[in-house]
């Protein structure tokens, strides 16, 4: 893989490249200073919840991925 190559994502409104297609969802948070207490979710297209990423999950980003945090707290209610 060309070490080069930047992939590009969408964190709360807000565009970020990368210099990896596989990051954990704590250095995502780490991109804009996400407090480590907050959720992080994976935009789905479609109906259906969107995909919680904890902080040690490995992501392989798609180009244009999308993702939005959440507080802790009254989530599902």
């Amino acid at each position: 893989m060309d070490t080069k190559t930047k992939t590009s994502l969408h964190l709360n409104q807000h565009h970020y490249e990368v210099g990896s297609a596989q990051v954990t969802g704590a250095q995502i948070k780490e991109l804009a200073a996400i407090p480590q207490a907050n959720l992080l979710f994976r935009e789905v297209k479609g109906p259906g919840d969107d995909e919680q990423i904890h902080d040690q999950t490995v992501v392989r980003l798609r180009h244009a991925d999308r993702f939005h945090d959440m507080p802790p707290g009254n989530f599902g209610r």
